[in-house]
């Protein structure tokens, strides 16, 4: 009569780490590393003016690595424009929270959107410049987040509103067309076409933004 053999499962093994990170870490890790060579790039020397190989360069990656995260260049300029919009959107929200008035929500808004762009220039040419006009993922984008803001700015004034409040203007109407103007005065400054600086700018603002809402509500 035969026996049977038992033989052995085979052993599951630990994928192979390096330098003690895993496949999964090092990938990360060079995503990471090609967003900001790609906000480098495309906030200084522009999105037209940079290749996937420079960008990659810039990384210190072989150009392989590129497609390991991102489809194109352009795909990496959308996730290099959406993190730092991101960043302005939780930057806005978290100091407006607290505000008490329609002027101090614009002011502390403005203020802290306006930091991170004086900080960071890059940040601002790509969010109203680079991504202007590249494809209409990124122009369709582009809107979502201008309105996504605007919705942001309604929100906040609505939030402090009489609860019987009576309105002459629409409220989105309203909002989209301060946004609009926004970014416009953004480009101006990120292009040097205006003389005032930044504080001036952001009490510029904030008097319109107080103002508009003022006129947009109709008198008991």
């Amino acid at each position: 009569m035969a026996t049977e053999q038992s033989v052995d499962a085979p052993v599951e093994r630990e994928p192979r780490r390096y330098r003690g990170l895993s496949v999964d870490e090092r990938r990360e890790q060079r995503r990471e590393r090609l967003l900001e060579a790609g906000l480098e790039l495309f906030g200084t020397a522009g999105y037209a003016g940079s290749s996937i190989r420079a960008v990659s360069a810039a990384a210190s990656l072989n150009s392989r690595y590129f497609y390991e995260s991102f489809k194109s260049r352009e795909d990496l300029l959308y996730h290099v424009y959406q993190r730092a919009v991101g960043e302005l959107a939780t930057a806005v929200v978290e100091a407006t929270v607290a505000a008490e008035t329609v002027e101090e929500q614009a002011r502390e808004g403005l203020r802290a959107s306006w930091a991170i762009l004086i900080a960071d220039r890059r940040k601002a040419r790509v969010i109203a410049l680079e991504v202007v006009g590249v494809s209409e993922r990124l122009e369709r984008l582009r809107r979502e987040n201008r309105h996504a803001f605007a919705d942001i700015l309604v929100r906040n004034a609505m939030s402090l509103a009489e609860p019987d409040v009576r309105l002459r203007m629409d409220p989105v109407l309203t909002a989209r067309l301060l946004m609009g103007a926004s970014i416009e005065m953004l480009v101006d400054w990120i292009n040097g076409d205006v003389s005032a600086s930044t504080d001036e700018i952001i009490d510029h603002l904030t008097t319109m933004f107080a103002a508009v809402a003022r006129a947009s509500v109709i008198d008991p």
